[in-house]
This record gives structure tokens, sequence and C-alpha cells, in this order.
């Protein structure tokens, strides 16, 4: 398929699944290494296991290097950028109402290259970007194109706030963002609802939800979770995994507080390996015992969060696909536009694995006209 917008060849297909989701994995292959370390040690006659767990960690974050373009995103930076003929263009294209031009320059630029083509479209037309594409579009479209033109935290903080407000609350919309944002983007999502809004985050999760689902997003919220690093604590994850079990397994009604602190805290790499311990004891997989013992909102948002911590892609993948068995815009949407420049490359690809279809095929299936190609601009490509 050739390139919309002029930009270079599509990036090389992903070839394997990765467990963070701005990661690439990459092909590394260790194990004549590590056949000369065990070689070494029986020439040595000395059969210490040290050294090899010393060389496989080493190896951890070989497997966690960006690609040639940072990230496993979709969209990255157009080459020879011009923002100022960009501008020009989208003045035209503007006035004319030139749907196909909006949707072939904007789709085929970078978050960052698109506030830079604001900046000079001010200067060129002394109006705002974003008020002028308000003006000239509609419906889905206009619901992808403003996406675009919003930074990403922004773009999460408007979702969240039509989440919240209102008769009746998207706990969808909050779980989902909450539980596949960083730390680092959790923080900023947080300042930008304050800038954009005028109003606390937090306060209004408090003021939406009640209880223990309450408590899990605000947990989630925070942003507090640890980072992931090379140290395998195995005291600690069978310590969580056996207060995960004992939660559960000494009452009739589980108590939720070891589940929302060790699961909105704890890294994701250190919560895979508790998930897998968690089977020890319990004889079943942590999702089996959610279903069993944790219902309404809070059994949605667990499930979901053990989803994510474990593939994001595979997550998102299934809510793409919940979105278009429904037919809701809204979720499509943000989930294409949010990842574009993250992780979407992955999602495509347990898309096709889990569902036997490409994503870029289902698309076709949703949406037409001009709403249909800005889809398919940021999908980028068909999967074998």
């Amino acid at each position: 398929m050739s390139n919309i917008g002029g930009g270079e060849d599509t990036p090389p297909k992903y070839r394997t699944g990765i467990s963070d989701s701005n990661r690439c994995v990459k092909h590394r292959d260790f194990s004549a290494e590590l056949q000369r370390a065990r070689a070494r040690e029986r020439n040595a006659h000395s059969p210490d296991m040290q050294s090899i767990n010393e060389l496989l960690l080493s190896k951890v974050n070989e497997a966690r290097k960006p690609t040639a373009w940072g990230t496993l995103g979709t969209i990255r930076p157009f080459p020879n950028f011009d923002p100022e003929m960009d501008a020009v263009n989208l003045v035209a294209a503007i006035k004319s109402k030139d749907t196909g031009a909006i949707v072939q320059i904007l789709t085929n630029r970078s978050s960052t290259q698109r506030q830079l083509i604001a900046r000079l479209y001010r200067t060129t037309a002394a109006q705002d970007l974003l008020s002028d594409l308000q003006g000239a579009l509609s419906g889905d479209l206009k619901s992808v194109i403003v996406g675009l033109m919003t930074t990403p935290s922004r773009f999460d903080a408007t979702e969240l706030r039509r989440a919240l407000k209102g008769i009746g609350t998207d706990e969808d919309t909050l779980i989902e963002i909450l539980c596949t944002r960083d730390n680092k983007q959790l923080h900023e999502i947080i300042t930008a609802y304050k800038q954009e809004f005028n109003r606390d985050l937090e306060q209004d999760i408090a003021d939406d939800t009640s209880k223990d689902f309450q408590r899990l997003l605000l947990a989630l919220a925070k942003g507090t979770r640890e980072n992931n690093t090379d140290w395998i604590d195995y005291r600690l994850i069978d310590h969580d995994a056996k207060t995960l079990y004992e939660a559960k397994a000494n009452s009739k009604t589980p108590n939720p507080d070891p589940w929302i602190q060790i699961l909105t805290e704890r890294s994701t790499d250190h919560l895979d390996r508790v998930f897998q311990k968690y089977i020890d004891y319990s004889s079943e997989e942590i999702e089996k015992t959610i279903q069993t013992d944790f219902s309404g909102d809070l059994g949605n948002a667990l499930l979901s969060l053990v989803s994510a911590i474990q593939n994001t892609p595979i997550y998102l993948a299934g809510n793409l696909q919940e979105a278009m068995k429904g037919s809701r815009a809204a979720p499509l949407i943000r989930i294409l536009v949010s990842r574009s420049e993250t992780d979407l490359l992955s999602i495509r690809v347990e898309y096709r694995k889990k569902y036997g279809v490409s994503l870029y095929t289902a698309l076709q299936g949703e949406a037409k006209g001009d709403y249909l190609k800005a889809l398919l601009a940021l999908c980028r490509a068909e999967d074998l």
C-alpha cells in the first residue's frame, strides 16, 4: 500500500509481542553465549549458577529497546516537515471544506508537528486552527481530527471529563485510560484536567463513583506504581501472591484492600510473576478468581487491570473489537488516536492473531468516506 500524504514507506512489520507497550521487542539470540557460559562452568568443575543468572538478567532490557523511530506507533515524524506550507495548505483546505486534504495532512504528522502547524496557522490566518477545524468538520471525522490536534494529556483529560460529566458515568472509559497510562502520563493528565476544566480529577472521580471501585480508580490516578527493574524479589513475589490468595480464601467475602494496593503499586514485571505464583496457591488463574469473587464495576476494573498489566496491546485489541461490535465510535477513535504514536503496531498484530482478520480490514466495515480514510491512515497498513 502506498503511504498516504507522501511519507516514507510503511514501518516494518512488528514481529513479536511485548510486555511494555512503549517498547519494542528485538530478536536477540543469546543462546550461544549462554551455552558458552555453561561450558565455562563445567570446565571449571564449579557449577555456579550465578554467572548464568547474571547473563540472563543482563539481557532483560535488550527486549525493551525502542525501534528506529522510538516507538511501536504507526505515526512517526513526517520527513522534510514544512509547517509553514502545511499551515498554508490547511487555510485553503478549510476555506474550501476539502476534508480529504485535511485528513491527508494531519494524519501524517506527529503530535509535536501538529502543534507547530497550529502555531504557524495562527500567524498565517490570524485564526485558531482547532476552532477552524471544529467549524469545518462534523460528526465522527471531527472527533478524529480534533483528537489529533489535541496534545495527548489534554486528549485523555477531555475523554475523562466526558466520562464523568452529565447523567451517568462512563466506567469503561475511566477504566481503560487509568489502567493503561504510566505514572508520567497520569500526572500530566491530572495537570491538563485542571488547566482545561479548572477542576480536580481525583475529586471528580470521588464524586461520581463509590465504594471499592472508587478506591481502585483513585489509587490508579495517583500514578505511584513502582518502576520495572532488573532486580527480581522472589520473596516479595511469594508474599504478594499469598496475600492475594488469603484475602479471598479466609472469608466468604473477599477483602479488596490488598488487591487494590498490590495491583496499583507494584511494577508490571513484578505483577506478571505474582500472577504466575498465584496459581501455586489457588490452583486457578487470577482472572478466574476475580470473575468468581468480585462483581460489578470493581470486578470489571480488576479484570481490565490484570489484562493491561499482562499485555496492554491484547487488552486494547479486545476493546477495539467490543467497540466495533457495538458500533461505538468514541472508544474506537480514542484508542486509534491515543495509541497511534505508542503501540498501535502491536495492537494490530494482537488483533490479527486474536480475531483472524486484520484491524485494517475490520475498520472498513465500520466507517465510510473521509472518516474511514482517517481511521485507515492511523491504522496505516494491512496485516497479512
